[in-house]
């Protein structure tokens, strides 16, 4: 176990316990398939990208993004910090006759791919805020810029400070964050919480603001802003056209790589009117490297 010191940039004592861990890849898919929201991350995301093409996760973990994408034709490449992870990744594609570059590395030290060589980025399920301080986050975001081509596009999952208003503490924490935020401080918005049997694990949450800097400041136009939280909606009324707002069953024909599993029931999750941005838990943004 290195010392604190000699951890990679960007990468937390709670992260690399996290990537080191071998039961947590197994483990991944029934977790993260819990998730009302992360799993209209993996229904609407494809609809974004429905065209197949050259393709990186970044923060693959065990590949479920992955395997969805390279059987829809994609040529993908996935990263991520953990070996553990990425092993059972090249499992989960080898168990379904595909392919993929799997590669370890730190998302903030990627200099060993090409620049521009993929149409298409992920960085999805909160991985931009389980990176450790603005600068290495900053990094991250101009990889992901880098390798993309003059108009690729990235889809890009954050959490949202605001569910703090909802939870016991969470409106002294806050304040307290608040008065980070006034006075500069690069630990604004950073949280530490028990996740997955690992106490402590460093997360950080945006605000809206600090979110919509660091996009532009990477380079990239937003092309779609999503405020998401998943709420009870009215009873799903059968097969309609795509849509970002709600989450029941998939549209025939709807392009859509894999099969996701869908909750029972029908949950709303896209937020509306003016104050969908302080009752969402986070975005889904679709982002484009500009062509100029």
């Amino acid at each position: 176990m290195p010392a604190d010191w000699q951890l990679p940039p960007g990468v937390s004592r709670s992260l690399w316990e996290f990537a080191a861990d071998r039961e947590l890849p197994s483990q991944e898919s029934s977790h993260l398939g819990q998730s009302p929201l992360l799993t209209f991350d993996a229904q609407l995301v494809p609809r974004w990208f429905s065209t197949p093409g050259p393709l990186v996760d970044l923060g693959c973990g065990s590949g479920r993004s992955l395997v969805d994408f390279a059987a829809a034709g994609f040529a993908c490449t996935g990263v991520d910090l953990s070996q553990p992870s990425l092993e059972f990744a090249a499992q989960a594609l080898r168990d379904r006759g595909l392919h993929a570059n799997l590669l370890r590395a730190n998302l903030c030290e990627l200099d060993q791919l090409p620049a521009e060589q993929f149409d298409y980025a992920l960085l999805l399920f909160g991985t931009l805020g389980m990176i450790a301080t603005p600068p290495a986050r900053q990094q991250a975001l101009g990889h992901a810029h880098r390798l993309l081509r003059p108009g690729g596009r990235l889809a890009l999952h954050v959490h949202s400070l605001w569910p703090h208003l909802f939870i016991p503490g969470g409106r002294q924490w806050l304040l307290r964050d608040l008065v980070r935020r006034t006075l500069g401080s690069p630990a604004a918005g950073d949280t530490e919480r028990a996740y997955r049997g690992i106490p402590h694990i460093y997360h950080h949450v945006f605000s809206l603001r600090e979110l919509k800097r660091v996009v532009q400041q990477a380079g990239f136009e937003t092309l779609r802003l999503v405020p998401l939280r998943a709420t009870p909606g009215p009873p799903f009324s059968g097969p309609s056209s795509p849509s970002s707002k709600s989450l029941g069953q998939p549209s025939p024909g709807q392009p859509s790589p894999g099969q996701s599993s869908i909750p029972a029931g029908h949950l709303v999750l896209e937020q509306t009117g003016w104050a969908r941005h302080w009752r969402c838990t986070g975005w889904l943004l679709e982002l484009r490297k500009p062509s100029g």
